[in-house]
């Protein structure tokens, strides 16, 4: 190889991230944590609220669904394209101001439409997160430790959805001992609003963090990489976002379907295995929160160092293909032992089960955002993992509603739920990789055209 073509790769290999890239990650987990924690809440405080403004329990199901998840969802493209055209801090700052002033807006509500409006307000600012955090992680770290910045950024996330649960309980007490201290005229108010309103005020802090964060050129930890002569991101030359789906449209389908079925039958997991451990066994609440979150937590750490430790293992081997084919055996690792629900006979053989099933999905989760991140120019990426993750989103909501129209046609059988959760699990998690493995030709080809000659 040429000197001068082999600069770039050494360059790439031997950079570290300033001091200023991490402190960006801290501020961006801290973000997605309090986003986790005014998420969470509503779960926390779900049964005064019903009693105050005398809820449906459909009504708080559409809370969760229709006004959260799916303006999530619907949101996270405008937002990709917004990240995309204009500095990314200030619109994550504003998604931040944007999600707690919903929060805010919780606290004030004397009826079910203002608090479904507030929790439309509330998804659509979280909506920014995957985007801008996709976006911004790899122009603030170089190749080398880009694997690491996202396993750290994934797993923070993933506990920041424990720590919002813990976090919010403790809060709701803290609130009530703070009562004497507040205004008179607040002093009267239900803790439930109260609870909104003092997170809500952890937004200021927050969007200043966000604002503090150095401004970096898009494409920054990867300028060594960009091709002599290549159009400006800016340029009128650049691929606009229209052309790189058409020109790789083999591999974002198969990307969002090879996930996408996978999740079909996983997401099943953690809605159904709950119920289905309550119903056999009789387990209270309590024993439920403590068999899961330990079962949830060392899965995760397990799974987030296997990532990691794997991907270094297998890149140097496999080279492009390495973490989308992780991914793949990661899910379907877990689609098979899946069947394992079929033989347990105790509660803790559930919760055991479940620690084993979380280590391949945190394996493969901490991953998945290099795949993402991949798979665009520096100038389309929040716009195309908006994308990606809008085309994904109808797959998540028919996991489990597969799982239960299976579980109602087979409520004859003594382990209907088990068979409907594995055979849901199994179906989807096989066929979604073979798609991913169809995927892999065409994904490879496009890491290739990415990479300088």
């Amino acid at each position: 190889m040429p000197l001068d073509a082999a600069a770039p790769a050494a360059l790439e290999t031997t950079r570290k991230a300033p001091t200023s890239a991490w402190y960006a990650l801290a501020v961006l987990i801290i973000a997605t944590v309090l986003g986790s924690i005014d998420k969470v809440i509503l779960t926390l405080l779900t049964e005064p609220i019903r009693q105050t403004l005398s809820l449906s329990d459909t009504q708080l199901g559409l809370l969760q669904g229709a006004g959260i998840v799916l303006f999530t969802g619907i949101a996270t493209l405008p937002l990709g394209w917004l990240s995309d055209r204009y500095d990314r801090r200030v619109v994550l700052a504003a998604c931040v101001v944007l999600w707690s002033a919903a929060t805010a807006m919780r606290g004030t509500a004397m009826d079910y439409g203002v608090l479904f409006v507030a929790s439309v307000g509330l998804g659509v600012g979280e909506a920014g997160l995957t985007p801008i955090t996709n976006s911004m992680i790899p122009d603030l770290f170089p190749r080398a430790q880009r694997v690491l910045a996202n396993a750290v950024f994934a797993l923070s996330a993933i506990f920041g959805s424990a720590l919002g649960a813990l976090l919010g309980g403790t809060i709701v007490h803290l609130t009530d001992d703070l009562r004497p201290w507040l205004p008179v005229a607040m002093q009267q108010l239900e803790a439930w609003r109260l609870t909104f309103f003092v997170l809500a005020s952890a937004g200021i802090p927050v969007t200043l963090l966000v604002l503090s964060i150095r401004r970096t050129p898009r494409g920054g930890a990867q300028e060594a990489k960009a091709k002599p002569g290549a159009p400006a991101a800016d340029a009128p030359g650049a691929t606009t976002l229209r052309q790189h789906l058409r020109q790789h449209w083999r591999t974002f389908a198969g990307l969002v379907v090879g996930v996408g079925l996978t999740s079909v039958g996983l997401s099943s997991l953690g809605t159904w295995l709950p119920i289905l451990t309550a119903r056999t066994y009789g387990v209270t609440p309590v024993q439920m929160g403590q068999g899961m979150g330990l079962a949830f937590l060392c899965g995760t750490v397990a799974g987030g160092l296997l990532g990691v430790l794997s991907m270094r293992y297998v890149q140097p081997r496999m080279g492009p293909a390495a973490a989308l084919r992780l991914i793949m055996l990661g899910n379907l690792s877990a689609a098979l032992m899946s069947t394992l629900l079929l033989f347990t006979s105790s509660a803790n053989h559930n919760f055991a089960l479940l620690g084993l099933l979380v280590v391949p999905l945190i394996g493969s989760a901490v991953l998945l955002p290099n795949v993402l991140q991949d798979a665009a120019p520096p100038h389309l990426r929040a716009r195309t993992i908006a994308m990606l993750t809008l085309a994904s989103l109808p797959f998540g909501v028919v996991g489990p509603l597969v799982v239960g129209m299976l579980s109602d046609a087979l409520k004859s059988m003594p382990n209907g739920l088990a068979v409907s959760i594995v055979v849901t699990t199994l179906v989807g998690g096989s066929l979604g990789a073979m798609v991913l493995r169809a995927a892999e030709g065409p994904f490879v080809r496009l890491m290739r055209e990415a990479k300088p000659n």
